[in-house]
């Protein structure tokens, strides 16, 4: 198995020693856990504990999850790298919750280039989380495996993103839905390729919405 090296974070006062809700964390380009941590979770008040790989590649001093000449590929060449991380990351959460404590499916969620590998992930492998969260992502591969107790997903994006155009977002969403799977949208106006507050807010929801009832 290829590692990933990550950072473990609790979120509303949990306790180490329980069994917790594994909430994966997927930084972007030039970014790091750390960061996406404080922006997304670090306010998120119902016990949890997030996992938050480092991208294997560097980025400007910081942590990518693709190399640089990723983008010299087409969407066909770039589709298959992303699977082939997903394959990875997948093999590490495995590993993760034999170590850790960990209470049902876990929930993915990623940013940019951690979007990627959140709609990668809900169209192959739908079966392995209870909930993921591409955000201001990509889908990149055309193969849509269906499963049995499939997890949610929900998409989030800004209206006005000029990297990542919420056109792609909403044909994957269309995508994802022709699998019978349980998927909605979430577009923010007057948000580009970011997270502002009110996306993070609704994140939050949407994941104390999937755990609170455990």
């Amino acid at each position: 198995m290829r590692s990933l090296t990550y950072q473990t974070y609790l979120t509303g006062k949990a306790d180490p020693d329980e069994e917790l809700p594994m909430i994966v964390s997927l930084h972007f380009m030039g970014s790091s856990p750390e960061q996406t941590f404080d922006i997304l979770l670090g306010s998120f008040g119902f016990p949890s504990r997030v996992i938050a790989p480092y991208g294997p590649y560097r980025h400007d001093d910081h942590y990518a999850w693709f190399p640089d000449s990723f983008y010299n590929e087409d969407e066909v060449g770039q589709g298959k790298f992303v699977d082939e991380m997903v394959e990875i990351l997948l093999e590490n959460v495995e590993s993760w919750r034999r170590e850790f404590p960990t209470k049902g499916k876990p929930i993915f969620l990623g940013v940019s280039q951690g979007g990627d590998m959140c709609f990668t992930l809900a169209a192959k492998h739908a079966d392995r989380f209870r909930l993921c969260l591409p955000i201001a992502g990509r889908l990149l591969i055309d193969e849509l495996t269906k499963k049995d107790q499939a997890g949610l997903i929900r998409i989030h994006h800004g209206k006005e993103d000029p990297i990542v155009p919420i056109d792609g977002a909403r044909k994957a969403a269309k995508y994802l839905l022709s699998a019978n799977l349980d998927v909605e949208i979430r577009e923010f106006e007057n948000a580009g390729h970011e997270v502002p507050e009110e996306m993070v807010f609704s994140i939050q929801d949407d994941i104390y919405a999937a755990i609170k009832d455990e």
